[in-house]
């Protein structure tokens, strides 16, 4: 897994960048949904995308275990502030840590699940 890592760490630093240069307040994280997204098809994850009826969440399936390991990638942006939280990196690592688990997730009879998750930052998807 380590390995993986390092081989995508500038598609995940780029990642990371590009989602904080474009910060994006909730449900309106258009263009940090679909480059997290567009990360994880490549390796063949299967993308269901507006998850949940929301436009801006996406799930990301690979595997087939019994086993389900979630990962949540957040990349809302607080007004005014942008990605003072760090949303722009969680997102990149919880990108990075479903592309590692990808790689083991047969050995391991995992099904790994990438949840976009809009708006953590209004509250509005807790309630």
């Amino acid at each position: 897994m380590e390995a993986l890592v390092r081989r995508r760490g500038s598609d995940l630093v780029e990642l990371s960048h590009a989602i904080h240069a474009e910060p994006e307040l909730a449900f309106a994280e258009h263009r940090s949904c679909a480059k997290a997204q567009t990360l994880v098809a490549e390796r063949g994850f299967a993308i269901t995308p507006a998850a949940g009826g929301l436009d801006t969440a996406f799930r990301a399936d690979f595997g087939h275990g019994p086993l389900v390991a979630g990962i949540c990638a957040e990349y809302d942006a607080l007004p005014e502030i942008g990605h003072a939280c760090g949303h722009n990196i969680i997102a990149a690592s919880a990108v990075g840590a479903a592309l590692a688990l990808a790689e083991v997730a047969d050995d391991l009879g995992l099904t790994v699940a990438l949840l976009g998750t809009p708006a953590e930052e209004s509250g509005a998807v807790r309630r």
